[in-house]
């Protein structure tokens, strides 16, 4: 009896103590962690965190967006946070992010960015390294030789006609959405130059419903992705459809035909190839979505800009094609990358400035001083470093205005090449050195037939998303965005036609 009397006091104690030990622990970790944090570098300057090992890890995932422009106005273009026990050095400045793309590979590995990728388009972790292999060694090279300058012309013949017969489908007056009415005819004119003449585009619903789930699987948010699942599913075996029934000597199939060929003559497995090919296809589609939305988005908030834009479209139809339908029939990248097209080029380049979040990921495999001007970041074997674009191209000594649309920003005196007037300024939206974007000149291609289709054909009015407002404006970037920029909401315009069709 007397022992039963003293069992709850007893059990009171141990629970104290236990209690009093955690909190020891806790308090001698967050000590620890502290003194050591004071032995690294003060340079870049730390993001401050509450949670040791997590770091920034719940704000980054949520609002990646928010999250990199909030440290960037307290830290500077330059910092470092802790994501989930990694540390993770931003770099925003133009110098220190050209060093890094110039950077060899073997120092500065870029594998840890298409590992993410693979994440988001394959569940099977052990395929990882046969997917980078096969893109690396196999795929980009073929792009590389098909997708130059030169010899681009080749790939796009049928995409004008293509995009112009999906607008056709959204002239009947109603309310559309702005995205799916640029988006869908983006998608069906340009994804058969990647997968040939068996493309369908009864694929652009699987397509967007994966491509919104993209960015959560990127960070690795919560979300229920079951939906997302069977899409990627449908589309990984459409893709291995295209592929398997692709011929070298087809016109219609000359990259789906050259990668046909090269994964037979490899004995790649299409479990491997398919997610491969996917990975190339969100680089073709996820930041032009964006990009276009908010081209349009941008200039239906500015009327005047926007009437700029068309009168000089339709003059430069004029001056170079003679109608619109000899345009449909005979553009070419070489031929719209013309000083006819000079203020559309610029309005193009300047909607990429503005959009671009980060652009790429890279991992130390060696201790090294990074150049940033006339000094330099310290970088640890293991940390990760962000390019963080977004800093550099809306700085206010590069680009007066930083923040606002300006149409006819890169214009220049003398026409030089869709690209030429970004040369000598902060602007990494197609990336640089060795890591230049391989389908650049394709993007502007897409980008400047879509315009010139859109604003030849329609008289584009926005609907109100305020209807108590008599002035449009466009809707709010997200603070998930990553990449490039997201809208909260989508826009709905009335689309009239302004020639028949």
């Amino acid at each position: 009896m007397r022992t039963s009397r003293f069992l709850p006091s007893m059990t009171s104690y141990a629970l104290a103590a236990a209690q009093i030990s955690t909190m020891i622990i806790w308090v001698g970790f967050m000590l620890i962690t502290h003194a050591m944090s004071k032995k690294e570098s003060a340079y870049p300057p730390k993001v401050s965190s509450l949670l040791p090992w997590f770091g920034s890890a719940i704000s980054f995932a949520f609002g990646p967006h928010r999250f990199l422009a909030l440290c960037c106005a307290q830290y500077g273009p330059v910092f470092k946070f802790l994501l989930g026990g990694r540390s993770v050095i931003v770099v925003g400045t133009a110098d220190s992010i050209r060093n890094a793309l110039f950077t060899d590979h073997r120092v500065l590995a870029n594998r840890v960015e298409h590992y993410s990728h693979f994440r988001a388009l394959c569940g099977d972790t052990s395929l990882y390294p046969m997917i980078f292999d096969t893109l690396n060694r196999n795929l980009f090279p073929i792009l590389d030789r098909r997708m130059s300058k030169r010899v681009m012309d080749g790939l796009t013949t049928d995409f004008a006609q293509t995009a112009f017969q999906r607008l056709k489908l959204y002239s009947g007056g109603d309310r559309v959405s702005l995205r799916r009415s640029l988006t869908e005819p983006m998608y069906c004119a340009a994804t058969p130059i990647l997968l040939g003449s068996k493309f369908s585009p009864d694929t652009y619903d699987d397509w967007v419903t994966f491509l919104h789930s993209f960015t959560k699987r990127l960070v690795q948010r919560p979300f229920w992705s079951l939906p997302s699942t069977w899409a990627r599913g449908r589309l990984l075996q459409h893709i291995t459809t295209c592929l398997q029934g692709a011929n070298p000597d087809n016109d219609k199939d000359k990259l789906a035909g050259n990668f046909a060929k090269v994964i037979r003559e490899k004995n790649i497995s299409f479990e491997v190839a398919s997610p491969a090919v996917l990975s190339l296809l969100i680089a073709f589609h996820a930041n032009q979505s964006n990009v276009v939305f908010w081209l349009f988005s941008w200039l239906m908030a500015d009327p005047r800009a926007f009437s700029s834009l068309r009168d000089d479209i339709d003059r430069a139809v004029r001056e170079e094609f003679g109608s619109i339908e000899t345009f449909v029939a005979e553009a070419s990248p070489r031929r719209l990358d013309s000083p006819a097209f000079a203020l559309l080029n610029s309005a193009i380049l300047e909607t990429t400035r503005l959009t671009t979040i980060q652009s790429a990921i890279r991992l130390a495999e060696c201790d090294l001083q990074l150049k940033d001007g006339e000094g330099t970041i310290p970088i640890r074997k293991g940390e990760y470093v962000l390019l963080y674009p977004r800093a550099a191209q809306q700085n206010e000594a590069s680009y007066p205005d930083c923040h606002r649309f300006v149409l006819d920003r890169f214009v220049q005196s003398q026409y030089e090449g869709d690209l030429a007037p970004t040369s000598g300024k902060p602007y990494f939206a197609f990336g640089a050195g060795k890591h230049v974007c391989k389908g650049r000149f394709l993007a502007m291609f897409q980008l400047k037939v879509l315009t010139i289709l859109y604003l030849s054909l329609f008289d584009v009015t926005p609907v109100p998303l305020d209807r108590r407002s008599s002035v449009w404006e466009p809707p709010q970037s997200s603070a998930r965005s990553i990449l490039t920029i997201h809208p909260v909401d989508d826009v709905y315009v009335w689309l009239r036609p302004r020639t028949a069709l």
